[in-house]
């Protein structure tokens, strides 16, 4: 059977009308799926993180429960096994907490440990003041979450920089409890910054009762870094001895 040239191009022009046609029926579609995802892409990545907020400490959807210091803290495993690695070796192991919907929590407070969860829940924490970031950088320590360590190391540091010398000799903060801690939490740069502003005022830190606690090591630190140094003072008496025995006045005068 022999086909022409001139009906083989009319299948192709009614071929080319239909796909025509179809595409125009599913073009709307098309652009529907198209501007969702400019919709999407419009939206800041806050608003992902500010959202799973409304889930903390929220029983909606919860399918575990921490008990602390006699309360209950209802959260979500999926969230927190996405954001903590300790936490999912701990829900997916063979652990007890595996299996179990109520979990006691020790060694942190309450505060503490919700302000941990808001982390995990909305990438974001904001401490109170020192005393709560040096305890939430314990608890992050427990649950070997890094990132959120180093902020609280960031916090206490700005805290303490930020602080006037009458501010610093007045205040009731250990400053040796807060290094020993941070030694013992495996917060090494906070813990070599805390024993170099101890060093750099050294006449504020000297005075007060704790600066005995300092071990030898650190003390040994703290007299060979320490400012002012010994021979600053020592010449800076010299200087003064010199002007009044000179009884110096103004030529101006």
């Amino acid at each position: 059977m022999e086909i022409s040239l001139g009906c083989v191009f009319s299948l192709l022009v009614r071929t080319d009308n239909i796909l025509f046609s179809s595409y125009q029926r599913f073009k709307f579609p098309i652009n529907c799926l198209r501007n969702c995802k400019t919709y999407q892409a419009r939206k800041p990545l806050w608003f992902y993180n500010t959202s799973l907020k409304f889930f903390l400490n929220k029983p909606m959807l919860a399918d575990v429960v921490f008990e602390i210091q006699g309360t209950t803290v209802p959260a979500h495993r999926a969230i927190l096994v996405a954001r903590c690695e300790v936490m999912a070796a701990m829900f997916n192991g063979n652990y007890m907490e595996a299996k179990s919907v109520l979990i006691p929590v020790y060694g942190v407070s309450k505060e503490t440990f919700l302000s941990f969860l808001e982390y995990l829940y909305t990438d974001s924490c904001c401490p109170a003041g020192i005393f709560q970031a040096m305890c939430l950088l314990i608890c992050a320590e427990m649950y070997q979450v890094s990132r959120l360590q180093h902020i609280c190391e960031l916090f206490i540091i700005t805290q303490l920089q930020s602080m006037p010398s009458r501010e610093l000799a007045s205040m009731n903060l250990d400053i040796v409890d807060l290094l020993k801690k941070a030694k013992f939490h495996h917060s090494d740069c906070l813990s070599t910054w805390l024993l170099h502003f101890i060093a750099t005022n050294y006449l504020i830190f000297s005075q007060k009762p704790e600066f005995q606690d300092l071990s030898v090591e650190e003390r040994s630190f703290v007299e060979k870094h320490r400012w002012p140094s010994n021979m600053y003072l020592k010449q800076l008496a010299e200087y003064r001895k010199y002007i009044h025995s000179r009884k110096c006045r103004c030529l101006v005068m």
